[in-house]
């Protein structure tokens, strides 16, 4: 394998991480070695974390990294101490899934071109067998290849550990999850939606499913101040930018779109941004062919920039095909949606999506009714993917009104069969919890 393509700030992090996680370093130690790293001193580190490792089973502490330092020559120590300080200087490694995500993606590239050229040259001398034997073992180690830490919990031995990490979630409640702007459902799922977590809701067409999702991210970035990239796979992404600034500024859509925003609430709207920069990104990808792997181009691209959002909005899922060949649009709804879902899980990052609800009957839009999960469009299989899911309802003289009745269904640890009513200001693109008291209706 060739010589890594990271730079020094990249290989330096390589090597703090597998000082730092076990299960990184003995992936890192399984397909990597000293001659990968471009600079001398890293090189030297990464044999150091080698032998020690085979010796205790453990990766060197700082304290062991500095004296082993001290004891090389001394035109050596010099040369080498400078390097090893900024390895330990990093400290806890912030992007850690990033390091990982991408040094899977170099190994296999890797191995594929050497299999490839391999394979190649025994094919060209006529030894097709043995040129096809090549790319099938190398696609088995592929496969292999992972520097993740592998799902495995010993229940009796981590009991302490478990339930000291649950009073510090209780702790941390607030940045940890996400308000759904409806307090009792918040209260009924646990703080509301939490890193990790996939949440959808669904509803005929042109009844606010991206009104919703626009409110989430004003949540997220308003209320949490926490990074958000918003994905938009059908439209524009202008469009989207001006619901967002009329729901920030609370100024009438039409004037936002016309540049026409009251000169105070632009002054307001202005300030209240720049205390905001850099915390949410608007990403449109318009095409047919949507996948998992346009998503994660995006996230790799973000995080190359500094931003590592910590809350997703896919505007909407629907519209995501699964990767590869499938027979028709129930599986490209499936495959995406569970391709959706391991990304969410992959990344520690919380979700808003939303579904298309079946094609309203005739009456649909007059009679007041409430949409079930038995009325999502096209594949109810979605409804078992992900971690909570509920619906907006409203007649044509509620959306006249103002007002919506959101249903939530459902959630991971157990039913919710709630209702509220909410009230929806198209004009300023903003939804709340209504202050009347609501009648729950027969679902």
């Amino acid at each position: 394998m060739q010589a890594l393509t990271f730079d020094n700030a990249f290989q330096r992090a390589i090597l703090r991480l597998m000082m730092v996680d076990g299960a990184f370093c003995v992936r890192a130690l399984q397909w990597l070695d000293a001659s990968h790293f471009t600079v001398e001193p890293l090189g030297w580190m990464f044999r150091l974390i080698e032998d020690y490792f085979a010796t205790y089973a453990a990766a060197p502490t700082d304290t062991v990294l500095r004296e082993c330092v001290r004891r090389l020559a001394t035109d050596k120590a010099l040369r080498y101490s400078s390097e090893v300080e900024l390895v330990i200087s990093i400290g806890d490694v912030a992007e850690a899934g990033f390091i990982r995500a991408e040094l899977s993606e170099f190994v296999k590239q890797a191995i594929f071109a050497r299999a490839h050229q391999e394979s190649a040259d025994l094919f060209n001398r006529g030894k097709r067998t043995e040129a096809y034997d090549i790319m099938a073992r190398a696609q088995e180690r592929i496969q292999d290849v992972s520097f993740e830490e592998e799902d495995r919990i010993w229940l009796f031995d981590s009991f302490s550990d478990r339930n000291r990490e649950r009073i510090r979630e209780q702790l941390d409640i607030v940045s940890r999850c996400f308000t759904t702007g409806i307090p009792e459902l918040d209260r009924l799922t646990d703080g509301g939606v939490h890193h990790g977590e996939l949440w959808v809701v669904f509803a005929y067409a042109k009844r606010c499913k991206t009104t919703w999702l626009i409110n989430q991210g004003f949540g997220a970035t308003r209320v949490h101040r926490k990074k958000t990239v918003h994905f938009v796979l059908e439209g524009h992404g202008r469009q989207v930018a001006s619901r967002y600034d009329a729901c920030f500024s609370r100024e009438h859509y039409q004037k936002v779109k016309a540049g026409q925003i009251d000169p105070a609430l632009d002054a307001a709207l202005r300030q209240e941004y720049e205390t905001l920069r850099r915390m949410c990104v608007i990403r449109t990808i318009n095409s047919w062919e949507i996948n998992i792997l346009d998503l994660e181009k995006e996230l790799h691209y973000l995080k190359s920039q500094g931003f590592k959002p910590e809350m997703m909005i896919v505007d909407y899922m629907d519209l995501g095909r699964a990767r590869g060949r499938v027979e028709g649009e129930r599986d490209h709804q499936i495959g995406f949606a569970r391709d959706l879902k391991r990304l969410v899980n992959n990344e520690e990052v919380a979700c808003w999506s939303a579904w298309q609800a079946q094609r309203p009957a005739k009456n649909a839009h007059t009679k007041r009714h409430l949409l079930t999960s038995a009325n999502v469009a096209d594949a109810y299989a979605k409804v078992r993917i992900v971690d909570a899911y509920g619906s907006l309802n409203a007649t044509d003289e509620e959306m006249e009104a103002g007002t919506m009745r959101l249903f939530w269904e459902g959630h991971r640890d157990a039913p919710v069969n709630q209702i509220w009513e909410i009230t929806n200001d198209l004009s300023r693109m903003r939804m709340a919890t209504s202050s009347r008291p609501y009648q729950a209706e027969v679902a």
